[in-house]
C-alpha cells in the first residue's frame, strides 16, 4: 500500500508569509553548547552502556549484548551532559527554559516518575500548543501557572529517578506534543490495565506525550533559521498507517495533522504515524472499521517487535499487525468522550 505522505514542505514563497510568531528560536536548556561545535561526546550523556548514541533521540537503546545488532528501545528525548560539579561531584548546572512559555506541570516526587523531578512548559508554536520536558532535576524553582521567558531558570540538573547515578547525572530534554486532552478520562473509562494504570500524572502521562528530535530544531535556531511547526512535522519520517473508526469529537492531535479530504461522513480514517507513533496526517476512507487495524508498516515481519515502540508485531503469517499496546494506543488517540447511550 502506498504511504500517505504528510505535510508538504513549505515552499520559499510561503516562508516569507510566516510571521515571527510562527517560529520558536529554541535555546539550549543548559550552558552545554558542545552540540553546536559537533562535539557530541561532550554534549550527550550515554546510559550505563557507554554508547554515545544512547543519549540521543530515537531507537538508540538495546537490551542485546555486544555487539548490538538492533536498537529497539526508543528514547523520547536527548540527555545533556553536566558541565559543572561541586566538591562532592553533584551537578550544579542551571536548567533554563528553552523558550517563552507557561509552567503546566511540576513533579517534585522523584519516586513516581521515570524522569524523577520534572518540569513541563507549554509554548505557542504559531497557534499550536507544544511542550518542553525537563527531567531528572535535583531541585525546582518554578510553580504551575508561572510564565517564563526563554533562559529563565527552572531548577538545577540532577540524577533523580530510577536507575541513575551521580556520575551519569544529566538533563533529559524533550520537545513534544500532547496526544489527547482527555487521556485521564480514557484510562478511567477503558481501564486498559498494566502499563497504563495507575495513572499518576493525569494528562501529563508519558504515554500521552510524543514528540520530535530536539537537535535539528536547536541547530536550526542557532543558525538563525528557526523552523515553523509545519516545517518541523513535514521533516518527520513516515512510519506506519492505521485505519481507525471515526472519532466522535476533537482530539489534541487533530490540531496539527494534515487532514486529507476529511469533510464528514467518512466510514473510517487512515492515520499516518512516525515510526514512534506521532500522528502526522489523516485521510478519510469509505472502508468500515470497528477497531484499529494496521494497513502498512516499513519493518520486516520477522522483526516486527523491533519497530514502532512495540506498537506492531508479527502476525505469524508473514505479515504484521497492531499489538495489544498498539491497539490501545490508537483507541486512546481517537477517544473523544464516553459513547452516548442509544
Amino acid at each position: 500500500m502506498k504511504l500517505i505522505f504528510c505535510l508538504g514542505v513549505v515552499g520559499l514563497g510561503s516562508l516569507n508569509l510566516l510571521g515571527a510568531s510562527e517560529r520558536i528560536a529554541w535555546q539550549l536548556p543548559t550552558e552545554n553548547d558542545e552540540l553546536f561545535r559537533n562535539q557530541n561526546s561532550r554534549f550527550f550523556q550515554p546510559t550505563i552502556s557507554r554508547r554515545l548514541i544512547s543519549g540521543m533521540f530515537g531507537f538508540v537503546r538495546t537490551s542485546e549484548p555486544e555487539p548490538a545488532r538492533l536498537f529497539e528501545h526508543f528514547h523520547k528525548g536527548i540527555d545533556i551532559r553536566a558541565l559543572h560539579r561541586d566538591a562532592r561531584g553533584e551537578p550544579t548546572d542551571v536548567v533554563r527554559a528553552s523558550a517563552e512559555g507557561e509552567v503546566v506541570r511540576v513533579n517534585p516526587d522523584e519516586r513516581i516518575s521515570d524522569y524523577g523531578k520534572q518540569v513541563i512548559l507549554r509554548h505557542d508554536w504559531g497557534g499550536q500548543p507544544v511542550y518542553t520536558i525537563y527531567g531528572h532535576l535535583a531541585s525546582i524553582v518554578v510553580k504551575v501557572g508561572q510564565k517564563v521567558e526563554a533562559g529563565d531558570p527552572l531548577g538545577i540538573m540532577g540524577w533523580t529517578g530510577p536507575g541513575l547515578s551521580r556520575d551519569r547525572a544529566h538533563l533529559h530534554f524533550e520537545i513534544t506534543f500532547q496526544i489527547n486532552g482527555k487521556f485521564a478520562e480514557w484510562v478511567e473509562t477503558a481501564k486498559p490495565g498494566r502499563l497504563w494504570q495507575p495513572n499518576r500524572h493525569g494528562e501529563w502521562n508519558g504515554l500521552n506525550l510524543m514528540g520530535v528530535d530536539p537537535v535539528p530544531l536547536l541547530k536550526a535556531a542557532h543558525e538563525g533559521r528557526p523552523m515553523s511547526c509545519q516545517e518541523c512535522l513535514a521533516s518527520q519520517p513516515a512510519g506506519f498507517v492505521v485505519r481507525t473508526p471515526v472519532p466522535s469529537g476533537q482530539s489534541e492531535w487533530l490540531v496539527w495533522v494534515r487532514k486529507q479530504g476529511i469533510r464528514g461522513g467518512e466510514n473510517s480514517w487512515e492515520l499516518e504515524m512516525t515510526p514512534w507513533g506521532l500522528p502526522l496526517s489523516v485521510q478519510g476512507s469509505t472502508e468500515m472499521a470497528e477497531m484499529p487495524v494496521l494497513l502498512a508498516n516499513p519493518g520486516r515481519s520477522n522483526e516486527g517487535k523491533y519497530y514502532c515502540r512495540t506498537l506492531v508485531q508479527s502476525d505469524g503469517k508473514g505479515g504484521m499487525k497492531l499489538s495489544k499496546f498498539g491497539r490501545q494506543t490508537m483507541e486512546m488517540m481517537v477517544y473523544a468522550g464516553p459513547t452516548p447511550s442509544p
